[in-house]
């Protein structure tokens, strides 16, 4: 029998699901978006009793090898010890079902914002309410997007780290450079702009999120081959600054303020 995305769903959540200690299973991503296609992953929370990760991920990789061949297990270093991460593939899918599983438990809260609507939770198992939204604290908030927009700011006024190894002719050099402390804070305020509840994403979906025309101005602003095209483009790219800068701070002394987006 083949392998797809609903059985492999399937046997997680029958298998995984029943366990005493899980208290809730949820997708997120494509699914949650309604984005779905032949190339989309699976994201996956399963939300566990404190103290139960080790068990939890001991069943899922049990559940994985009864699913198929693994070929990928990949647990992501350095996090925390509630708050894990791994992802799976089974041989026998396609090379783009990655599976994609965040084990979390009791110690990590879990809330939703009503406003955001490029993180919605598809549940599969929920035995005890853990699920929840929430409205968005607009004062929080937005004293979070102001903390970023003066990063931003920072990071910029530091082009000329880009802008010397344009005159050195150093192409390598100038487009690390040029991508740190030119385009990652042009993105950051953009981000401010069009997803303030993502705001931290960076390019992530950023052809879903931003209009047409801020899409077409990176792919042009990224796609710089030579020295002399990434010095034209910071040129450029101190206006688009600037006037998204101004832009970003009206929105939040305005809009954020009140209460309103």
């Amino acid at each position: 029998m083949a392998i797809t995305r609903e059985t492999i769903l399937e046997g997680i959540v029958s298998d995984l699901g029943r366990e005493e200690y899980i208290l809730a299973i949820w997708l997120e991503g494509s699914d949650g978006t309604k984005n779905l296609d032949e190339y989309s992953d699976i994201d996956l929370v399963c939300y566990t009793k404190e103290g139960f990760i080790d068990d939890a991920f001991t069943k899922l990789d049990e559940c994985m090898r009864q699913l198929g061949q693994v070929d990928i297990a990949y647990e992501e270093p350095g996090r925390s010890t509630n708050n894990r991460y791994k992802v799976y593939h089974l041989q026998e899918t396609s090379d783009y079902l990655l599976v994609d599983v965040t084990i979390q438990s009791e110690s990590v809260p879990v809330s939703f914002t009503n406003e955001d609507n490029t993180v919605v939770p598809v549940v599969l198992v929920d035995k005890a309410g853990i699920v929840k939204y929430q409205n968005v604290d607009y004062m929080t908030h937005c004293s979070r997007l102001h903390n970023q927009l003066v990063r931003a700011q920072g990071i910029f006024s530091q082009r000329s780290r880009a802008v010397k190894y344009t005159k050195r002719g150093l192409f390598l050099e100038s487009l690390i450079y040029y991508q740190k402390f030119v385009l990652n804070p042009l993105v950051d305020v953009l981000r401010i702009l069009y997803t303030p509840f993502q705001a931290d994403c960076f390019l992530v979906h950023a052809t879903r999120d931003f209009p047409a025309e801020v899409v077409l101005t990176l792919e042009n602003l990224y796609g710089a081959k030579t020295v002399q095209d990434i010095a034209e483009r910071i040129i450029l790219v101190e206006e688009l600054f600037r006037n998204a800068v101004a832009e970003a701070d009206v929105m939040l002394s305005h809009h954020y303020v009140n209460g309103e987006r």
